[in-house]
């Protein structure tokens, strides 16, 4: 694609030509030469990103994963604990229920 490019910007240059000077010319396909090793450079560096990119995402994926099984697990030993704090207070009020018949008992005799 690069070279494409440079060949494209060469053809126009080439036409140009007649008015430009040899030393102009070999300026202009120096630069041309920096900006496709940049170019080049870019390229490379996009792709070092893109595949770190991707780990960090399968990373992140993973423990998302990881947090949802968690939450799961949460959610459940939250149920369990509910259901067991009400389980206490209706023996706990069973018991005051009881207490309070056993003194009427204890009163009437």
């Amino acid at each position: 694609m690069f070279a494409m490019v440079f060949s494209v910007c060469f053809s126009e240059l080439s036409s140009k030509a007649v008015r430009m000077s040899r030393d102009q010319l070999d300026s202009v396909a120096s630069h041309m030469e920096s900006l496709l090793s940049v170019a080049v450079q870019l390229q490379a560096q996009c792709r070092e990103q893109s595949v770190q990119l991707a780990t960090l995402t399968a990373q992140l994926r993973e423990e998302a994963q990881n947090l949802r099984q968690q939450t799961s697990l949460a959610e459940q030993d939250m149920a369990e604990i509910h259901k067991t704090l009400e389980e206490l207070m209706d023996t706990k009020m069973a018991f005051e229920a009881k207490e309070r018949q056993a003194r009427k008992l204890s009163k009437q005799l």
